[in-house]
């Protein structure tokens, strides 16, 4: 499987000379078999990923937050594909989503129709994906602590398994379920927007902290952990310091458009 970060910010893009090695695009992973192509979360990111002609393509999303969406209507390969592309979240099932997405894409809060214009986007619930794609991949999610909610994902193509834990507000409370969840993966992603001092303050803002990454990375069983939804705040400086406080080699900060194969 390969694995490409588009976009590895939270909250808001942002550009300019402090923001160019980490990137300025928010959230959008792309994961790559030979046989599929999996796309988790349509953020700014998602105007550069290639989309696949050749098999099957999935657009799933953690949730609705506008940074986690703002990118669908901008990738060009999506506005001139025939083929259906589908799309699912585990948090509400197909209808609800496309209304989620209508809503924000509708010709009112954005030029055009984007869900009636593209008859292409197929939407399906969440459960019907293992049958649908048996044997090209293997979704599994649970519940994560975020306004409004927010799905972790886990899912497997080939001989390897990536599991996504963004947007969450962690706890200790927590570690049993998430460990179990993400147990034998061979790359965890972890919400690390703040640091464990400015967490206090931003309590159900629904997000983690780099130093929580750490200590569930100690307790949990897993090949590689990454860290993104980098603060729309942090410079590439800040976040070349905090990533050097981190000793094991097997944690990693995200960066726009990093490659890992798996």
């Amino acid at each position: 499987m390969q694995v490409t970060f588009y976009g590895v910010r939270g909250s808001v893009p942002v550009s300019g000379p402090a923001f160019q090695h980490f990137g300025g695009h928010t959230t959008c992973l792309n994961l790559k078999s030979k046989d599929m192509q999996v796309i988790i979360d349509a953020g700014s990111g998602f105007q550069n990923v290639q989309i696949a002609e050749d098999r099957p393509v999935l657009l799933m999303f953690s949730h609705f937050h506008h940074d986690h969406i703002q990118g669908l209507a901008f990738n060009g390969d999506l506005l001139r594909r025939d083929r259906d592309i589908f799309v699912s979240s585990a948090l509400h099932p197909a209808d609800k989503v496309k209304a989620y997405l209508k809503t924000y894409f509708d010709g009112v809060y954005f030029p055009i129709d984007l869900i009636n214009h593209k008859h292409q986007m197929r939407f399906v619930d969440f459960d019907e994906l293992a049958g649908l794609f048996s044997g090209l991949m293997e979704p599994l999610s649970m519940p994560l602590t975020h306004p409004g909610g927010s799905a972790a994902y886990s899912i497997a193509m080939g001989d390897a398994r990536v599991c996504t834990l963004f947007d969450n507000e962690y706890d200790d409370t927590q570690a049993p379920a998430l460990a179990d969840f993400v147990d034998g993966c061979d790359l965890a992603i972890w919400d690390g927007m703040f640091l464990n001092d400015e967490l206090e303050l931003r309590r159900g803002w629904g997000h983690s902290s780099v130093e929580q990454a750490g200590d569930f990375f100690s307790q949990a069983t897993v090949g590689k952990m990454a860290i993104t939804h980098h603060g729309p705040m942090r410079t590439d400086e800040q976040l070349a310091a905090i990533s050097a406080r981190i000793v094991d080699d097997r944690m990693l900060f995200s960066y726009q458009n990093q490659q890992i194969e798996l």
